[in-house]
């Protein structure tokens, strides 16, 4: 008998410690997981085009994205010094106006590029054989844009292919996401 309840204390015993460690990791809310950094930037861009197979480039579209506030945003002990991983994972051109009624089918192919001081321009972004008028939906190349996202003086400059003919002045939303991971 005594050596049963000696057995069971035992076996419980390891139940309980096995259970208390299994369980004390759940509160650790601390540890940084990937997010998010979704924009708009709302952007007129006069439009003169014609059927070619050479892209036209616009100035550059400031996009002044602070990644530091929005770590400190989701984890406000970490900052832009614990950046780990930023890349683009999705962009969008969502139609808004046009003063002579055209819209993005217009447009066949586009290039994005991101720019920072003392940085390469980089692509990360690119779509051919548009032929959607309401939204473009770019491929998002797979770059890392740690240094690019380091800077609040970061810029977008976007390279746009005519599909016809045309002159006209579209407001459109660029819509770039981020994902970005923070560590210690």
């Amino acid at each position: 008998m005594k050596k049963i309840l000696l057995k069971s204390f035992f076996v419980l015993s390891v139940l309980g410690t096995l259970l208390f460690t299994m369980t004390s990791c759940d509160g650790d809310e601390g540890i940084p997981v990937p997010f998010d950094i979704p924009m708009t930037v709302e952007q007129t861009l006069p439009f003169a085009t014609v059927n070619t197979t050479s892209y036209l480039r616009y100035p550059e579209i400031t996009l002044n994205l602070d990644a530091d506030a929005a770590i400190k945003e989701k984890y406000s002990k970490l900052s832009i010094n614990n950046l780990k991983s930023a890349k683009l994972t999705g962009f969008s051109i969502d139609y808004l106006s046009s003063k002579l009624g055209n819209k993005l089918n217009i447009i066949s192919g586009a290039k994005v590029y991101l720019k920072a001081p003392n940085l390469p321009e980089v692509l990360i972004g690119t779509v051919e054989n548009n032929t959607n008028p309401a939204t473009i939906t770019l491929n998002t190349a797979d770059a890392e844009l740690i240094d690019y996202l380091k800077s609040k003086q970061n810029s977008l400059i976007l390279e746009i292919k005519g599909a016809q003919t045309s002159v006209d002045e579209l407001k459109v939303n660029l819509k770039p996401v981020f994902k970005i991971s923070v560590g210690l």
